[in-house]
């Protein structure tokens, strides 16, 4: 993995250079290039959706690399997985063919807030997109939105652990 997180940030070190123009007069106009983000995110197996702090745009294109482990039940060898997840998939989960456990990403963009009057909690109403994010994955943004990593499960009183996640971002 250090050895693909290497060469990921080596082909990014490339963007926005140019060469010097060739012969006289003045060099060409280049426009430029927004340098990519790295950030590296922890997302805990207990927390929920995480926000990474990084606001994206349609068409940013962001890359993954994730590390780490996570028990989806203290206690239970058989629930202890890595970025994939375990082979085992249930329609409660927030993707629901995607690994039970597996790093997922949210692109939600924020319609609405407002204080539930029962329970006092905030609620957000989203537009939002999600995506399966595993070990290592490339996807292009589809809409404006603020960026969030999770665990494709529902329940997360019982888990622990958690993933380690760099995140680059190239702006479009």
């Amino acid at each position: 993995m250090a050895a693909k997180r290497a060469l990921l940030c080596a082909g990014f070190a490339l963007w926005g250079l140019a060469a010097p123009a060739l012969g006289g007069g003045p060099p060409p106009q280049i426009p430029f290039a927004f340098p990519p983000v790295e950030k590296t995110v922890a997302v805990d197996a207990t927390a929920g959706w995480v926000d990474t702090g990084l606001d994206v745009g349609a068409g940013d294109e962001l890359h993954f690399l994730a590390f780490g482990e996570i028990d989806l039940q203290r206690g239970n060898p058989g629930a202890v997985c890595g970025p994939r997840g375990i082979d085992l998939v249930t329609v409660d989960q927030p993707i629901p063919d995607a690994n039970l456990g597996a790093l997922v990403g949210k692109v939600a963009q924020l319609v609405a807030a407002r204080i539930d009057e029962d329970s006092g909690q905030e609620v957000r109403d989203e537009i939002f997109a999600l995506f399966l994010v595993g070990e290592e994955r490339a996807v292009t943004v589809p809409f404006k939105g603020r960026l969030y990593l999770g665990v494709n499960e529902n329940v997360f009183n019982d888990n622990g652990g958690g993933f380690s996640v760099v995140v680059i971002r190239r702006p479009r």
